[in-house]
């Protein structure tokens, strides 16, 4: 009768085990790692190597000229005409440099839906030391039928827990959305 007992018990620990096993390794599955697909998100332009073109900031999938190269620019003014039907506003701007990044003055009128930093998977041997694979994705709510404008500053890593109004910017964009 001991031998049954004793019996009942190794069984019932191995069956424990084996669920709690089995549950471990149902979650481990759930939380693989998917290969980076970030580049599929968005759509932008690309030099021979692979990487983000620096002359240039998609708005709405439209391309416009962007003179980040050079100190002759601290900034520049884009103008948009928006369709009637819709207040989304998506800009991709290029990080080019991995110590500087982008950030948007965000008014009560323009309301930000979604921020990304997506980067492009570089082969080995386009690597090169310097220039960033990443561009920054933001994605704004525009009030419908007015004029707005939306403030970019290109700053250095240095900058990133100021204000928006004390970043001192190597580069200013200035983007006027009309209907």
């Amino acid at each position: 009768m001991n031998y049954f007992k004793s019996f009942s018990y190794k069984k019932l620990l191995t069956i424990l085990f084996c669920a709690f096993l089995m549950s471990f390794m149902f979650l481990l599955a759930g939380c693989k790692k998917e290969p980076a697909q970030e580049n599929k998100e968005v759509d932008f332009p690309l030099d021979d190597k692979g990487y983000p073109k620096n002359n240039v900031v998609m708005i709405n999938n439209k391309a416009y000229p962007l003179d980040l190269v050079g100190e002759s620019h601290m900034g520049s003014e884009i103008e948009v005409k928006m369709d009637q039907d819709s207040d989304i506003v998506e800009i991709v701007l290029p990080q080019r440099l991995p110590i500087n990044y982008w950030s948007l003055d965000e008014k009560e009128n323009l309301n930000l839906v979604s921020y990304s930093m997506i980067d492009f998977p570089i082969k080995n041997e386009n690597m090169l030391e310097g220039p960033s694979p990443a561009v920054q994705k933001f994605v704004l709510s525009i009030p419908r039928g007015e004029t707005s404008e939306i403030l970019l500053k290109w700053t250095n890593v240095d900058e990133i827990d100021k204000l928006f109004k004390d970043k001192k910017e190597d580069y200013l964009l200035k983007i006027k959305v009309s209907y």
